[in-house]
């Protein structure tokens, strides 16, 4: 039985391989609609997360419904959620949402010309907290493969995970797309009641801009990659305060900006 996210598929070889799956989704978000490419499963994690992450909301409170409705292959429907927030979306809402009419991974700052704009209405970092022991970053790290499952099956996903920095773990996804995977992440934690100030991310590949300032969105002031960070990436997490590791590969990983926050 193949993991939820992948399907076989006969090769020009005649063997049988797993693929990871790639499909539609369709978010409706107070009547503005949003369309993605995924991979099926934890649609309403991705959906609140995606929220959270784009500033869309500041809280799952402020959501006041989330509906799933399940596409329909004969009658050529795609899967959609439907979000109906618990006040009607300001001006500044409505601009975001227009911004992000088609989600894709640089969806953060489509429209934006200005750097310095991408983290408009970010409330500032907690400066020096939390701070978390050098050893967890590993622990941290083997969590992460943990649970990728379908990267395990089909060597085509993205993961993400949300910890608290004592090693508990709020939060993780997997997903054909590394800004799904993380949405799902931040989704699943915040379901969870994380408090996102004293957490850490992990991103299973390189921290471009686009996953960065989801995290500082929603105030997670330490992230972990196994791969480079980005010049914006870099200049993102050192105006914000942030801790920004990469190369993160078992106990081993370069400090980029935010050392303080590391304990022997």
């Amino acid at each position: 039985m193949p993991p939820t996210g992948a399907s076989h598929r006969h090769l020009a070889d005649g063997r049988d391989d797993l693929l990871v799956r790639e499909e539609p989704l369709l978010l409706v978000v107070h009547g503005q609609q949003l369309l993605t490419m995924r991979t099926p499963g934890h649609d309403e994690d991705l959906t609140l997360g995606f929220l959270l992450g784009e500033g869309i909301v500041g809280a799952a409170a402020d959501i006041a419904s989330l509906r799933t409705i399940e596409g329909d292959a004969t009658a050529r429907t795609v899967d959609e959620v439907h979000v109906t927030l618990l006040r009607a979306p300001d001006e500044f809402v409505r601009s975001r949402l227009a911004r992000t009419h088609e989600i894709r991974s640089s969806c953060g700052v489509c429209g934006l010309a200005d750097p310095q704009t991408i983290l408009e209405a970010t409330p500032p970092l907690l400066p020096g907290v939390p701070r978390i022991e050098r050893s967890r970053i590993g622990t941290l790290l083997t969590a992460l493969a943990q649970r990728q499952e379908l990267f395990a099956a089909t060597g085509g996903s993205h993961g993400a995970l949300v910890a608290r920095t004592d090693g508990t773990v709020l939060g993780s996804g997997e997903d054909v797309g590394r800004h799904n995977a993380l949405d799902k992440a931040i989704g699943m934690a915040a379901r969870a009641g994380a408090d996102f100030t004293q957490c850490v991310a992990l991103l299973s590949g390189r921290a471009g801009y686009d996953l960065v300032v989801k995290c500082l969105r929603v105030r997670l002031p330490i992230i972990v990659s196994v791969s480079a960070p980005s010049a914006l990436a870099f200049d993102l997490c050192a105006a914000a305060g942030a801790t920004l590791l990469g190369f993160a590969r078992g106990t081993s990983f370069e400090v980029y900006c935010g050392a303080e926050r590391l304990q022997p």
